[in-house]
């Protein structure tokens, strides 16, 4: 699933449809589409790992989920769930989810959490921790109502850099362990994303999918139960807090 990273990078790399009129609008998702032919495309901007189509009539959500993508001015063989075509041009998504959001981006998207948003407000993060505080960390890391946008790369990457242990109850971690996440969380994400503008990939890790961490100490692989995702910690170097 791609990461508030990608999505980003694939906004921008939108941009150019900015101001453009939509021709036609469709694909076989549930979503009616007609109300978007004629309009405008007044901005394209994201939400951690969804994609935002705004128009003066209403905004687009495209989430690319698991498996999905977005190809520009190119057309695979299989149907399309979603696309708009311009006079020059077109925006194609495959395997994605298109819905109409009820209200503007404003009024639906707190951004504060959004780790990629200027609006980012680690004290108001802070906040929410201390209602998760029975849940381990790796849990929180990953609802995007707290942290926006991050991902399993990103999660455990600003863990192992924060010298946290993903098993780590939320409440039972120092405060000090807390900000230093935040950090590392933010830090890493412009690693991401720089990498995604000048390499197209992303393979900047100190643990995630390695056999030894950057300190040099054993990566440990476990399978959460719940949601059977791999997480990357190093025994060494990731204190457990419970």
């Amino acid at each position: 699933m791609p990461e508030g990273p990608s999505i980003l990078h694939l906004r921008n790399t939108l941009l150019p449809f900015k101001g453009k009129v939509v021709k036609q609008a469709g694909g076989y998702g549930p979503m009616p589409a007609e109300w978007i032919n004629g309009k405008k495309l007044l901005d394209i901007c994201t939400w951690g790992k969804h994609l935002l189509f705004v128009f003066s009539n209403g905004s687009v959500r495209v989430h690319l989920m698991l498996f999905g993508e977005i190809r520009i001015n190119e057309r695979k063989t299989v149907n399309r769930s979603f696309f708009l075509e311009f006079a020059k041009g077109e925006i194609n998504g495959y395997v994605v989810k298109a819905e109409k959001l009820k209200g503007t981006p404003e009024e639906v998207y707190d951004w504060r959490t959004d780790i990629l948003h200027k609006d980012f407000d680690a004290a108001h993060v802070k906040l929410l921790l201390k209602k998760e505080a029975g849940k381990t960390i790796d849990d929180v890391l990953m609802d995007q109502n707290v942290f926006t946008g991050v991902g399993n790369k990103i999660r455990n990457e600003a863990l192992y850099r924060a010298g946290i242990h993903p098993l780590s109850i939320t409440g039972k971690i120092p405060a000090a362990k807390i900000t230093m996440l935040i950090k590392e969380a933010v830090a890493y994400v412009k690693i991401f994303y720089k990498q995604l503008e000048t390499k197209g990939v992303n393979d900047n890790f100190s643990v995630y999918k390695q056999a030894y961490a950057a300190d040099g100490s054993e990566v440990t692989m476990q399978i959460l139960p719940r949601t059977k995702r791999k997480i990357y910690f190093s025994e060494h170097k990731q204190q457990l807090f419970q």
